[in-house]
């Protein structure tokens, strides 16, 4: 017999999930009820049940935190997180906490019993050791690897195909899917998907509000049609946003690049030295500076070393191996090539021809 703790905040909820549970006819019964997370943790270490039903927005302490805590303690310990539409951007952290499935409220019997079966199933195939200690994730995280590999390459039509192509193994096991079977796959596609948007020392992403628009969406879905243009929208949107993150990333990258050379052009600075102070590598900043200015890394310090020794020029009675050094060049031979080269005149010439007067060479 596979022991249970409830964990819902709500009374008549809580009866409601006792009922549906002693009523599977399955080896399960119920060992606990928490009104809270912080009660949850308690009871899961006092009676360190088999299997957790979990709510996932409790006052106090969330469910999300009480999972963490309680897989800390207990990895081992299957947690089925329920949750609303309108929670999906909580449910999206309870893909690091490993949990065993999700169920929709309001839970339907025939959907707890399905849960309740593979869960209990899976007990028992690590209990008799018959295919080792095996973690079965939820039905279509199996098949998550290459969706979430090609939404994050931000190729749209690899994407969406595997998304095609999970949606028609769903109705190939599914023939004459309600509404509420609809429901469910896109829920869990929904989640499944993104996890592309995690980074690792995430858990959770800045698109709240459009993946809990999707998740709206999906109590209008009534047909496989329907199924096929939501999965596709879920895809440009996921997509779109980590275009938009990327380009965000990029332009604040470009911008510590930049204010590194203006605050060092007068060192020695090279490519790899700000490469290193922005976490990339040398080949990778070098071609993206190029696609984001249009100027390479050395041209654009070039350039700020030249305009700050035209300053100097015209500002300030300085030798020009003075300014040369000051601007960061090593010699003045080589200071003298370059200017000329970008300006057309020699730094001497240059001074003359602005200030109307000699020099000191």
């Amino acid at each position: 017999m596979y022991k249970i703790l409830l964990a819902e905040d709500e009374e008549l909820e809580r009866a409601f999930l006792r009922h549906l549970v002693e009523n599977t006819g399955l080896p399960v019964t119920v060992v606990g009820e928490a009104a809270n997370g912080r009660e949850a943790v308690k009871l899961a270490e006092l009676l360190q049940p088999d299997i957790i039903l979990m709510d996932i927005k409790m006052p106090g302490m969330d469910g999300l935190t009480a999972t963490r805590l309680i897989k800390e303690k207990n990895p081992s310990v299957e947690v089925i997180i329920i949750t609303a539409y309108g929670e999906f951007s909580y449910s999206q952290q309870a893909i690091k906490n490993k949990v065993a499935d999700y169920l929709l409220k309001p839970v339907q019997p025939e959907e707890l019993f399905t849960c309740l079966k593979k869960i209990t199933s899976q007990l028992a195939q690590k209990a008799s050791d018959i295919e080792g200690i095996l973690y079965t994730a939820p039905p279509l995280y199996s098949q998550a690897t290459t969706l979430v590999s090609a939404i994050k390459l931000l190729d749209r039509e690899a994407a969406i195909q595997i998304g095609y192509d999970l949606v028609n193994t769903f109705l190939s096991e599914i023939k004459h899917p309600t509404p509420r079977q609809i429901a469910t796959f896109a829920f869990e596609f929904l989640i499944m998907a993104g996890q592309a948007l995690l980074k690792p020392e995430e858990g959770k992403v800045n698109l709240s509000s459009q993946q809990n628009e999707l998740a709206r969406q999906i109590t209008l879905l009534n047909s496989p049609g329907d199924l096929y243009r939501w999965v596709e929208n879920v895809i440009h949107t996921y997509i779109h946003w980590l275009q938009e993150q990327a380009s965000s990333t990029d332009q604040n990258i470009i911008r510590q690049v930049k204010e590194l050379i203006h605050n060092n052009y007068n060192k020695p600075i090279s490519l790899s030295q700000v490469a290193n102070q922005v976490h990339l590598s040398p080949a990778y900043l070098s071609r993206l500076f190029k696609q984001r200015t249009g100027q390479s890394f050395i041209d654009y310090l070039t350039q700020v070393r030249v305009n700050e020794a035209k300053a100097l020029l015209l500002a300030e009675d300085k030798t020009i191996d003075q300014i040369a050094s000051a601007v960061g060049f090593n010699n003045n031979s080589y200071f003298t090539a370059v200017f000329k080269k970008r300006e057309g005149v020699t730094p001497s010439e240059f001074r003359q021809r602005r200030r109307g007067g000699g020099s000191r060479a």
